[in-house]
């Protein structure tokens, strides 16, 4: 009878071992699964018959070999497997030392998995001392929970546990998932087609420029847009290039998102403000109106003023000053003023940067704003008598040339001189003197009447006379008649013959008077009469 009783608590003591080893409901690893394979994933009590066939044909069962403890552990279903858990910890542990071992959770999908919570139970002979993430709030004695919350597709999270073994021997961790799958939803898109137009155009520019217009249509809803048109009239005294006030453009579609440029050039035919605005319509009653645009058109109007002396003599430098302003309403880029320099004048010098090129001398005055002024001058020298022309011209970026000229008319100044000499010196009583008045015109204009008078005095008589114009004497005096012109440095001579009468120290005066003096020139000549 004590022999059966022996038996009987030998035979409960490796009923406990077998507990021991394998009493938890899950374990990974070594531990099997005892309850229901589709456990894992539900929170109604029972699944239903598809899925538990499911799980029945899609599962795949795993074995363990000995010294695989605590390894890796995974529960899955070849064909339908939704969530994966690794475990690892030391394959040893020492009695009262701390140690730590994880649990990584995978979602193997490639769905979110919602409310994923995770329940480890420990055996008595392990005490917790922490986890990270901490341990939740309803943890009981022996188990310990953490609400995972969702995992994303393809998502993996850890948690770190770590406690103190108690005893030696075996020691098991379980743990277990509950989880939800989302919902199977049918999604159906409503769509909402908006059209959005905007308009771009310069807003200020020349009246020599083309206008550059750019249209952009949008679809800012989120259905297609079907059978667009957008239409543009241009204001009056706008057209495009091919001379067109109404233009019309097909889109066609534009789905959600897409957006469509529409550019052409325009151009206007006088200055002033433009204001204008496109509109288009679409399939289903859409319409827009884009923004209205302002464009400005200037133009840059260039005047030119040139002043100098109305005469000048010859020889002396004849200075010219230009003046240049834009009285128009937009810039006058790149001008250019020029001043031709006549054929009968030479170059002296230009001032404020101008610069000399074959017989054109030019200024860059860069751009004038309106209103601007620039003020130049040039000065030249003329290359004898006559009317020395100048003409100045100034141009710009769409502005019109324009041209200023001053005629300045180079005089010249007659410079008579009168010499007069006796050829015998002295000479006796009863003899000839001839008497040789010469007229030279050192200026450089014309001397014009030039009048010659002689006076003879009382020791000397009158014989004849020769030269140029045609003379008269009383005894006395002998008057030439007027000497029409004396071309410059150009010089004649009048001779008068006297006889000598009586000795002495006598004096044959000569008077002149032309056009430019104002009162006549003497001079006399001395000569010894003797006996």
């Amino acid at each position: 009878m004590s022999r059966l009783k022996r038996v009987n608590a030998l035979l409960i003591l490796f009923l406990l071992g077998i507990f021991c080893l394998y009493g938890c409901s899950y374990q990974e690893g070594a531990f099997v699964h005892e309850k229901s394979p589709y456990y894992h994933g539900h929170v109604e009590d029972e699944p239903g018959a598809k899925h538990e066939r499911m799980h029945q044909q899609g599962e795949q069962k795993v074995t363990y070999e000995k010294g695989e403890l605590n390894r890796v552990s995974s529960i899955s279903s070849k064909g339908y497997g939704v969530i994966s858990i690794e475990k690892n910890a030391p394959a040893e542990i020492q009695v009262g030392k701390l140690f730590s071992y994880t649990i990584k959770i995978a979602n193997l999908t490639g769905s979110s998995v919602k409310d994923v919570e995770i329940t480890e139970t420990f055996s008595h002979k392990y005490k917790l001392s922490g986890s990270l993430p901490k341990v939740g709030k309803e943890t009981g004695e022996g188990t310990a929970k953490w609400f995972i919350g969702d995992l994303n597709p393809n998502e993996t999270k850890t948690i770190r546990i770590t406690g103190i073994p108690l005893e030696t021997g075996d020691m098991p961790f379980c743990t277990d998932v509950k989880y939800n799958l989302p919902p199977l939803c049918l999604i159906t898109n409503v769509v909402e087609p908006k059209l959005a137009l905007s308009k771009r155009a310069p807003t200020e520019v020349l009246l020599c420029d083309t206008i550059p217009i750019t249209l952009v249509v949008s679809n800012t809803g989120t259905g297609v847009a079907q059978n667009i048109q957008v239409r543009e009239s241009l204001p009056p005294g706008m057209k495009t290039l091919d001379g067109k006030s109404n233009i019309v453009q097909e889109i066609g579609m534009l789905k959600a998102g897409e957006s469509r440029e529409i550019a052409f050039t325009a151009k206007a035919d006088r200055t002033g403000e433009f204001n204008n605005t496109a509109t288009l319509v679409a399939e289903g009653g859409l319409q827009a109106e884009s923004n209205t645009t302002t464009t400005f058109v200037k133009q840059p109007v260039l005047t030119i003023t040139k002043t100098g002396p109305k005469k000048s003599y010859t020889g002396r430098n004849i200075t010219y000053h230009i003046v240049v302003t834009n009285k128009g309403n937009g810039p006058a880029a790149s001008t250019i003023l020029e001043d031709v320099i006549p054929v009968n004048a030479s170059f002296v010098n230009a001032g404020q940067g101008g610069v000399l090129s074959g017989s054109t001398i030019t200024w860059n005055l860069g751009t004038l704003q309106p209103r601007d002024s620039r003020k130049v001058s040039v000065t030249l020298k003329d290359n004898g008598l006559g009317e020395v022309r100048n003409t100045a011209t100034v141009k710009a970026t769409c502005a019109n040339p324009v041209s200023a000229s001053v005629t300045t008319n180079v005089l010249g100044i007659a410079a008579i001189l009168l010499e007069v000499i006796d050829l015998t010196d002295p000479i006796e009583i009863g003899d000839n003197e001839t008497y040789e008045i010469a007229v030279t015109n050192q200026g450089s204009d014309y001397s014009t009447n030039i009048k010659i008078t002689c006076t003879l005095e009382d020791t000397m008589q009158y014989v004849s006379f020769s030269g140029p114009t045609r003379g008269i004497s009383d005894g006395k005096t002998v008057i030439f008649d007027s000497l029409a012109s004396l071309a410059p440095k150009a010089k004649t001579t009048w001779k008068v013959v006297v006889k000598a009468l009586s000795p002495g120290d006598v004096r044959f005066k000569v008077e002149m008077i032309e056009d430019c003096l104002n009162r006549p020139v003497e001079e006399t000549e001395a000569t010894n009469f003797y006996k």
